[in-house]
């Protein structure tokens, strides 16, 4: 029996108790608004953290310190905890680049409106990525770690932009009439996976495009709600969260679209699925305590990234 190559929750127990902090944190609360694009790369635009430095795991968001959420990270097993955001603002979408070394997460940047900030593992070297008063969410790292592709309205609705790791390069990638969200690469970087909005009464879809923006096609065609897509590690099937009713369900498909199963069918919500290299598990939704912690994203030795809230499209 072939093992499925994804992980996903919609929830996770037992992460409340948390041990002692061992990382540093920021002291003071940043104002992200004045957070410009210096202090990641050296002058040969490597990383200015050595990978040894990364050694947690897990990413999170959490209120555990104060009124708004901020980054965490912590090892797999829940120790070596440390803040890594300390802002005025929500922090959120957090993600861990392919070598460990940069994690890309959205917050409010200039004035209300959400822009892509990368930092370095350790929570040092912030920088506003993108820095526009339109609203930007949903980073992806690229599995080079060289760029990332995100969400904008900056130039209307929402498409799906790319972006160099220095701030270089931006290109928009789709321009349709349709909100398009949610971008996911393929494990080989020559796809990108995401989800839109056609209009109607919920109505959102799964497409595919080349990593150029070129060559769209549509995976999904049904009356309702195809959201959250993701890739397995091979690359060759697509998970996507599907409302059944009104309940909220993981599929799987193939990368061309056909054979969409149902792996969950649970009376319970599921969403926001996460490629990862172990066999697939989850949680639900009812068993979650508002209270606790909510892991973003995790490296492949660890967890997923798990449901923040019901699904937005």
């Amino acid at each position: 029996m072939r093992t499925k190559n994804f992980l996903l929750t919609s929830g996770v127990a037992g992460l409340t108790v948390l041990l002692l902090i061992t990382g540093s944190c920021q002291k003071d609360k940043q104002n992200l608004s004045d957070i410009g694009q210096s202090g990641l790369l050296n002058e040969s635009g490597q990383s200015t953290i050595s990978r040894d430095k990364q050694d947690r795991e897990i990413l999170f968001i959490s209120k555990r310190d104060g009124a708004t959420d901020e980054i965490y990270a912590m090892n797999a097993d829940g120790l070596n905890l440390v803040r890594l955001t300390n802002n005025s603002v929500a922090d959120g979408r957090a993600t861990w680049s392919a070598n460990g070394q940069h994690i890309a997460f959205a917050s409010i940047g200039v004035g209300t409106a959400r822009d892509i900030f990368v930092m370095n593992a350790n929570g040092n070297g912030l920088i506003n990525l993108t820095n526009t008063t339109a609203d930007e969410d949903w980073p992806e790292w690229s599995p080079s770690g060289n760029s990332i592709i995100f969400s904008s309205n900056r130039d209307g609705n929402n498409e799906i932009y790319s972006i160099n790791l220095d701030g270089t390069e931006l290109t928009r990638l789709t321009n349709r009439t349709q909100d398009d969200k949610w971008p996911s690469y393929s494990p080989d970087g020559s796809k990108i996976v995401f989800q839109s909005d056609l209009g109607g009464t919920k109505r959102t879809e799964i497409f595919i495009m080349n990593a150029d923006g070129s060559e769209i096609n549509q995976l999904t065609d049904r009356d309702g709600l195809d959201q959250m897509p993701t890739w397995s590690t091979d690359g060759l099937e697509i998970a996507f969260m599907r409302a059944v009713g009104t309940n909220p369900e993981i599929f799987k498909m193939n990368a061309n679209g056909s054979s969409q199963v149902n792996l969950t069918n649970s009376s319970g919500m599921d969403a926001r699925p996460d490629k990862e290299l172990r066999p697939m598990s989850w949680t639900r939704r009812s068993d979650i305590d508002p209270a606790e912690i909510r892991p973003e994203h995790a490296s492949s030795a660890a967890w997923p990234r798990a449901i923040e809230a019901p699904c937005r499209p």
